[in-house]
């Protein structure tokens, strides 16, 4: 039988261990605290609907969200902090947030390159890579692994606009290492999730490309 002392150590570790995971369980907000990602049509769809439902104007909920939003993350940021190393250590930490609504303004990421010079730029590009179009497949199977589609997904929205162009750089170096592109054009096309009744009738309503960003090649 083992020494009384070893039990209590166990029971200590296991306690230890459970309070951590649980304390590590509670929700974190602080990956959502960008005021200009919670601009985005999705983000405002969602705000607008749980108005309604309770009742209040949508930027009242809005500031309220915001102000419980950020107390909640300093005081779970605080409660957390005892554990960091040990979770650490542990390989138990949680790094995926929990998807909260359904993204009604996706984003498809093009890329475009331009071989002869132009005057007009919009003109002399040519698509490279478009998601989900067999056609346009350069670098398609790189794009398919599930930790760059996480990455590109997050490309598309504000607030990650610094890597978003240093992802843009990157691709573009590549692409210059292979061929005599003389230009990248990165950007996003984005659209509202059409309605069953858009689809059927016809009023689908109509996208826009967005976050364009074109790398030039070193002269």
């Amino acid at each position: 039988m083992q020494p009384s002392w070893t039990r209590h150590l166990i029971a200590a570790a296991v306690l230890w261990h459970a309070v951590a995971m649980v304390v590590d369980a509670t929700p974190d907000t602080s990956a959502g605290l960008k005021r200009a990602a919670w601009k985005e049509a999705t983000v405002q769809d969602e705000f607008k609907a749980w108005a309604d439902i309770i009742g209040v104007d949508e930027p009242v909920l809005e500031e309220q969200l915001w102000t419980f939003a950020s107390g909640w993350s300093q005081v779970r940021s605080t409660v957390v902090r005892p554990f960091h190393r040990y979770l650490g250590w542990a390989h138990a930490r949680q790094s995926w947030q929990m998807f909260v609504a359904p993204h009604t303004t996706p984003s498809r990421l093009q890329i475009q390159e331009r071989v002869a010079e132009s005057p007009d730029p919009e003109q002399g590009w040519e698509t490279i890579f478009e998601e989900r179009d067999p056609a346009h497949a350069w670098m398609a199977s790189a794009f398919g692994v599930e930790r760059m589609r996480a990455s590109v997904f997050r490309w598309s929205w504000p607030g990650y606009e610094a890597s978003w162009k240093r992802a843009c750089e990157a691709l573009a170096q590549r692409r210059f290492a292979e061929s005599d592109t003389s230009a990248i054009r990165c950007r996003f096309y984005q659209q509202r999730t059409p309605s069953p009744k858009q689809v059927l009738d016809g009023t689908a309503p109509k996208g826009a490309w967005i976050r364009p960003v074109v790398v030039e090649r070193s002269r």
